[in-house]
């Protein structure tokens, strides 16, 4: 029997509230069932008792069941930097087990960009977006389907479409997503080879 990493939603508590929790349930219901082939639901409104004060990083850990829920106060770190990384890296399901991703970060910045192929994917922590021709405009085939990504294209404000490092440059603006960030353009921000 091949073994499975666990997996793991990280969802953004604020003052008690789990925000955009149907998404998260979403993507940990379906990989439950695809990696786990588990059709009996958790609710994850009932397991995560998030503190009332503050703005809380929560992470869920999985595989069948929850086997860890874990609370940090959040702050984000600066990304000025990010380096390309070419790599064959499939990561279609948010595994705990990320020694592949970290592998690619460097010392000399502080985020990576994956390419696949000469196509845009993703950072180590966020899907990521470009401002290209008046519109925001976020890879078509991510490394891994982001709930903001999802939240964001089901609300019309971005647009999936394949993304080539070349549009780096067409680029105005620079973006990346994830459930802690949100939607955050990054100002000033230098992608390197």
């Amino acid at each position: 029997m091949k073994f499975i990493s666990p997996c793991f939603e990280t969802i953004k508590a604020v003052d008690g509230t789990l925000l955009h929790l149907e998404y998260h349930q979403a993507r940990f219901d379906q990989t439950r069932r695809a990696l786990f082939t588990c059709q009996e639901p958790i609710a994850l409104s009932r397991a995560i008792i998030p503190p009332c004060r503050g703005v809380f990083r929560v992470r869920v850990e999985y595989c069948e069941t929850i086997t860890h829920i874990d609370y940090r106060a959040y702050e984000p770190t600066p990304i000025q930097t990010i380096a390309l990384a070419e790599s064959p890296l499939a990561y279609d399901y948010k595994y705990c087990d990320r020694e592949a991703l970290n592998l690619l970060k460097r010392d000399d910045t502080d985020e990576v960009l994956i390419v696949r192929h000469g196509e845009l994917k993703d950072t180590t922590i966020a899907n990521i977006a470009l401002w290209i021709d008046g519109e925001w405009k976020t890879p078509l085939c991510p490394l891994l389907a982001g709930t903001t990504r999802a939240r964001l294209l089901a609300q019309g404000k971005i647009k999936a479409e394949s993304l080539s490092v070349g549009d780096i440059q067409k680029a105005r603006k620079f973006a990346i997503m994830n459930a802690l960030r949100g939607f955050e353009i990054l100002e000033n921000v230098c992608v390197k080879d």
